[in-house]
This record gives C-alpha cells, structure tokens and sequence, in this order.
C-alpha cells in the first residue's frame, strides 16, 4: 500500500513543484481521534510547523486538561465522604504523567513564561490533591483504629 500525503499551504505557486522529505519534517505531530464518521480521507496525523499555529493548540490542550483536573478536584471536594483514596492516587499519577509530557514535548513549543505557569498550575493541582488523600488516609485510620479497639 503506497502512502499518500498532502501539504496545505496558504499561498502555494502553482507553477513551482517541490518535494517534502516527510520522515525528516519537524513540528508538532497530532493524530486526530476521527470520532465523526467522513467518507472522504481519513486523517492518521498531522504535523504542525508554523510555530504560532502550535504554540495555540497546545495552550487549548493544556487549558482543555487542567480545566478536567480542576473538575475532577471539585467533585472530590464535594464528595467528602465518597471518595475513595485509589481514585486520588490514580489521579496523581495521571497528572504527574501529564507534566512529563508538559516537560518533555510542550515545553519547546511554548514561550518561556507561559510554560513556567502551567507548571506552577499542575503543582498547585498537586498540591491540593495530595492534601485531599492525606485527609482521606488519616480519616480511614481514624475509623480502623475505632473500629479496632471495641471489645
């Protein structure tokens, strides 16, 4: 099966015919979930080279996914008695998994001072659900440790 690819371009000339080595194009690559059903070609992954266009669609995805941790804190907040401490620990490794990503791949598309805050946004995410287990964990020890010593 032969690859296709194509290039949009804003302004293209016509006249002029050039070739892309696509294995050796640097950017930002991102594979589209293709959740709507298209007859048309089926996207696997697009590569972003206009630093601009990157830098908006990484702050949209950061933003998109601290806003899922900041809600997923608010439930737990509400749900004080609810929560359960393996849904806190899998949520602090999910977060510390996404600032690896932030690290290792946002950080060379971002400008430096946005990239500082979103750090410092993720730490303070951390910091209150860290807050939130240990207040769990020490009420579930409370709650052994009664249980424990009735006789």
């Amino acid at each position: 099966m032969k690859k296709k690819h194509y290039v949009l371009m804003k302004k293209a000339n016509k006249k002029e015919i050039f070739y892309i080595d696509y294995e050796r194009l640097e950017g930002y690559e991102v594979k589209p979930k293709n959740k709507v059903k298209y007859d048309g070609i089926i996207v696997n992954k697009l590569i972003l080279i206009n630093p601009s266009f990157t830098k908006k669609i990484l702050i949209k995805k950061s933003k998109r996914k601290l806003e899922e941790y900041l809600k997923y804190i608010i439930n737990i907040m509400d749900n004080d008695d609810a929560t359960d401490p393996d849904d806190v620990e899998r949520a602090l490794d999910n977060l510390s998994r996404y600032r690896s990503i932030v690290i290792n791949t946002y950080q060379m598309y971002l400008d430096e001072k946005y990239y500082k805050i979103l750090l410092q946004k993720i730490d303070l995410i951390e910091q209150e659900l860290t807050k939130k287990l240990y207040i769990i964990n020490s009420k579930y020890y409370i709650n052994e440790e009664k249980k424990g010593k009735s006789r």
